[in-house]
């Protein structure tokens, strides 16, 4: 039977359209008997996927566009073979996690009715598909994607009451991450959302079982965490009352799983308090217990039955009034100031460098670095020789008594480290060359760019979309599946510096990685079609940012925060960069837009004050005026915005006007306290040094920590392991030693 085509993209503007998707659904649903070619089938079945994330309404208004969209949906997945019915499904799925992995999407929540393809009554079924979905995210740095779609279902979920699937569809992307163990991403994102999923209780007669399923086992998993009682403990009085006034079953049944699961936090949280952190927790959570207090709480909840969610954390030492308050120097080596300025700022990283010396003495180039970092904490004297760890780790192409980058020497420190993580210090070979795993002994090239999880890629502007500009004389780039290679003068491509640079990128944000878990952090890059609107995403992994400087008039006053909103502020593309896009199917002007999605806890800026001069060969230092914001907040996406702030701590000063010379030291910020450290000098600063430099001295290398991250103080040498206590003492014995001997000589 012949069949009128409805396209669902209206020809003048290449647009999917609403009206379009209707009709063709009317049309098709008119002729049960008429199956579209497979290839038409599944490219339709995706554009309605689009169509619906771009209506919008409730569920009175689109009730009958849903109703004819589910009736299509079934009637082609029962209609066809088993292998264009899995084709259509993975289309779907695919489409629908592109949405929904998109942190910057309004995605509407209509768009969920999709998922009536999987069969919601088989529970496998939906279990399989969710394990495939966070497979696919797995894809992608850090795990933003998962972060997002979680983040967007929970909206869902306490927006919309249309899709019945949709809780079940929930706890089943839930049981996939925890089988994933990625109980990182479970706990940030249900702790931002769980406020509105526990208020959505305050309507029991619009929540669904599925629904208030999703809500106990997400609060009973968090029954360990203070954040999340916090959420809830402003709601608790309210969500109760609301209960406990309806006599109905179903009410009944909600509050005395509120009731059990919150009464578990409590007593959870205040079973180790004592004294006066006991008389602050019950002042401050007095409201909330009288609440409960008022019902009858029980241990019969199948929710308790659950295992808490655990995050892997650092343990950290307590504040700790003994800890020593002597500032220990670096000597210089001949030009190793370089190494001195980033070993004195990850120091006082305290998080890092108590984990270094805690937790890996065992570990090849971490338990060199966790003994210079002890003798820095606990030694006598008031200046350190460094060789034993620098003759180690530095990489040779970092030659003697030649002045080098210290960014390059921080990315490449970190990539050092993090190719160890996992290794056993037993029987090392320390006299091989200091070379990342892996690496095969090619030349390390700092300055790289790679990106990941592209939607959609034009592959002829992808050094345009992330310029970099490598030190003259780098002889490797690197590429998208992180392997290093040779490229030779005659073969080297020619790149304008781009507003958009990064040091030291990888594919992928590791989670067995305690370096990413420091200093990893994941950037969104959204490119939109001007002409279809369609949009690609690309995630990249980065560990610090370069920001570069706009051309501005002289005299024009920069500041850190300016710079960083330049990185991510919009540009276009068009010319000889326009962008390949799919969905239009040619090269079209696109504008490219850039977020934070996933914020690290340490966040490392290096600022671009150099420019290299062709006739010199050289980097000469650009002499802006700059102000080196003590607080900065980066653009991020939405879900990240309580995560954003960063306040400074530590930072590397070039003092020189090139960057082949000069001298480097740094400011850093210890027990509420500013030091410089100047190789083997170490004297008390002031704050506001910063703003008070001379010209030619400027921040090249800023430290930022997380407000929301708390530091803790280095731990006293009671707590250091053995080994590292011997280290200490055998130290600190010699030097007493050698003043002994010295002073014998001369008395």
């Amino acid at each position: 039977m012949a069949v009128k085509k409805h396209a669902l993209v209206h020809d003048n503007h290449n647009q999917l359209d609403l009206n379009a998707l209707a009709q063709y659904i009317e049309v098709m649903n008119e002729q049960p008997n008429y199956l579209p070619p497979a290839q038409e089938i599944v490219k339709n079945c995706q554009d309605i996927v689009k169509c619906l994330a771009r209506t919008s309404g409730d569920e009175d208004q689109l009730w009958e566009l849903l109703t004819a969209v589910e009736k299509f949906l079934v009637r082609i997945v029962t209609s066809v073979n088993r292998s264009l019915r899995h084709e259509i499904i993975t289309a779907i799925l695919d489409k629908f996690y592109s949405l929904i992995s998109d942190p910057e999407s309004d995605a509407c929540p209509a768009t969920s009715v999709v998922l009536i393809v999987l069969d919601g009554s088989e529970s496998e079924a939906t279990l399989s598909a969710a394990r495939w979905l966070v497979q696919q995210g797995e894809n992608g740095p850090g795990g933003a994607g998962l972060r997002a779609s979680l983040s967007c279902l929970y909206r869902w979920i306490y927006e919309w009451h249309g899709t019945p699937a949709l809780g079940d569809w929930l706890i089943a992307y839930i049981k996939a991450l925890e089988e994933n163990e990625r109980y990182d991403i479970l706990i940030e994102v249900s702790t931002d959302n769980l406020g509105h999923l526990f208020l959505a209780m305050n309507d029991p007669m619009a929540l669904r079982q599925s629904v208030a399923d999703v809500i106990f086992h997400v609060l009973a998993s968090l029954r360990e965490s203070v954040e999340a009682f916090d959420k809830i403990a402003p709601h608790v009085g309210k969500v109760l009352v609301v209960l406990a006034t309806d006599s109905g079953q179903w009410s009944r049944q909600l509050l005395q799983n509120a009731v059990d699961i919150t009464t578990a936090m409590v007593d959870h949280i205040k079973e180790p308090l004592k004294g006066a952190a006991l008389d602050m927790f019950k002042e401050k959570y007095d409201y909330v217990m009288d609440c409960l207090e008022r019902h009858m709480a029980t241990d019969g909840s199948r929710f308790l039955q659950l295992p808490p969610w655990r995050a892997r954390n650092v343990t950290l030492t307590s504040v700790n009034s003994s800890a020593p308050m002597r500032k220990v120097g670096l000597l210089n080596l001949g030009n190793t100031c370089y190494m001195n300025s980033v070993m004195q700022a990850l120091l006082v990283t305290r998080q890092f460098s108590t984990h270094v010396v805690l937790k890996m003495t065992a570990v090849p180039y971490w338990s060199k670095m966790g003994g210079l970092f002890s003798k820095m904490m606990h030694s006598i004297s008031t200046k350190l020789n460094p060789d034993e760890f620098f003759s180690v780790v530095k990489s040779p192409f970092f030659t003697k008594d030649n002045q080098h980058d210290s960014s390059e020497f921080l990315g490449y420190l970190f990539q050092l480290l993090q190719s160890y993580e996992h290794a056993s210090d037993h029987n090392f070979d320390y006299s091989r060359p200091a070379l990342p795993a892996g690496a095969n002994r090619i030349r390390f090239a700092p300055h790289t760019s790679t990106s990941s999880v592209s939607d959609n890629e034009n592959p002829g502007s992808s050094l345009n979309r992330r310029s970099v500009s490598p030190r003259p004389g780098s002889s490797a780039t690197c590429t998208t599946s992180g392997h290093l290679k040779r490229t030779s003068p005659e073969h080297e491509i020619k790149v304008p510096p781009k507003k958009r640079m990064r040091l030291q990128e990888t594919a992928f944000l590791r989670r067995d990685s305690f370096i990413d878990n420091m200093f990893g952090g994941v950037l969104l890059t959204r490119v939109e079609c001007t002409q279809c609107h369609s949009s690609s995403l690309s995630r990249d992994v980065f560990r610090d940012l370069q920001l570069a400087f706009p051309e501005t008039p002289e005299g024009f006053q920069h500041t850190v925060q300016s710079l960083l909103e330049f990185y991510c502020s919009k540009e276009s593309l068009s010319g000889d960069n326009r962008y390949q896009c799919r969905d239009c199917g040619g090269l079209r002007d696109a504008e490219r837009s850039v977020l934070i999605e996933t914020t690290p806890k340490y966040l490392i800026l290096v600022l671009k004050n150099f420019k290299f001069e062709p006739k010199l060969q050289v980097q000469t230092k650009l002499m802006h005026t700059t102000f080196h914001n003590h607080t900065v907040t980066l653009p991020t996406v939405r879900s990240q915005t309580d995560h954003s702030t960063y306040t400074l701590y530590a930072a590397i000063i070039h003092a020189g006007t090139t960057l082949d010379s000069g001298h480097y030291y740094t400011l850093a910020k210890d027990n509420n306290r500013w030091y410089m450290y100047n190789d083997d000098v170490v004297s008390v600063a002031d704050e506001h040094q910063l703003h008070k430099l001379n010209r030619s001295s400027t921040p090249y290398v800023l430290f930022y920590r997380r407000t929301d991250i708390e530091e803790g103080t280095a731990p006293s040498l009671d707590e250091l392991p053995p080994k590292l206590q011997e280290i200490v003492m055998s130290h600190n014995k010699h030097y007493v030693e050698t003043v002994r001997k010295m002073r014998l000589t001369h008395p």
